[in-house]
């Protein structure tokens, strides 16, 4: 059914028991879609898993998901969820966003503080993501800091896509006479 709006896919994955910081990315979405998005016929669409099990069953689709992503937001604190297979996710939205034929943008790693963590392992996992060169990373301690920042990066995604639309729709800029 058409509904006139240009639509951006936004995965949001959130292993283990982040579902209240999950729920905040959806508020933040959802603010920046009233507020800024939808007036410019733009809108952010979430999506994701609403239970991690899910993903082991339903592994290629959950992938199809990603790969039709045009931004993905990873969620951590201790834990990549059933079989690690939340950073597979993760793995192949940064190779998405590096191929020119995908519709990824950019991925954003949101790491939750984690002060008493001793588990080695677990603190690889979160220095890995530190170390990453090519993503957004934020670190955070409440989830009003997570919305904030959420929100803040949703508005200049929303910014740029309608930026780009008006772009699109002026055609190619008239050539300067001599």
């Amino acid at each position: 059914m058409p509904h006139g709006f240009d639509a951006y896919r936004v995965f949001i994955s959130a292993p283990g028991d982040l579902e209240r910081d999950r729920q905040t990315c959806h508020e933040a979405i959802a603010q920046v879609n009233e507020a800024t998005a939808m007036p410019a016929k733009v809108l952010l669409v979430e999506v994701g898993l609403r239970e991690n099990g899910h993903i082991d069953s339903n592994r290629g689709i959950v992938s199809d998901n990603v790969r039709w992503s045009s931004y993905f937001v990873q969620l951590f604190e201790d834990d990549w969820g059933p079989r690690d297979l939340f950073r597979k996710l993760f793995l192949l939205a940064a190779e998405c966003r590096d191929d020119a034929t995908m519709p990824m943008r950019e991925v954003v790693v949101c790491l939750k503080d984690a002060p008493g963590e001793t588990n080695t392992e677990i603190l690889g996992f979160r220095r890995e993501l530190e170390e990453r060169q090519d993503v957004r990373l934020f670190r955070y301690s409440s989830i009003d800091a997570l919305r904030e920042h959420l929100t803040g990066v949703c508005n200049g995604w929303a910014r740029n896509l309608i930026e780009a639309t008006k772009a699109a729709a002026a055609g190619p800029a008239e050539p300067t006479g001599a």
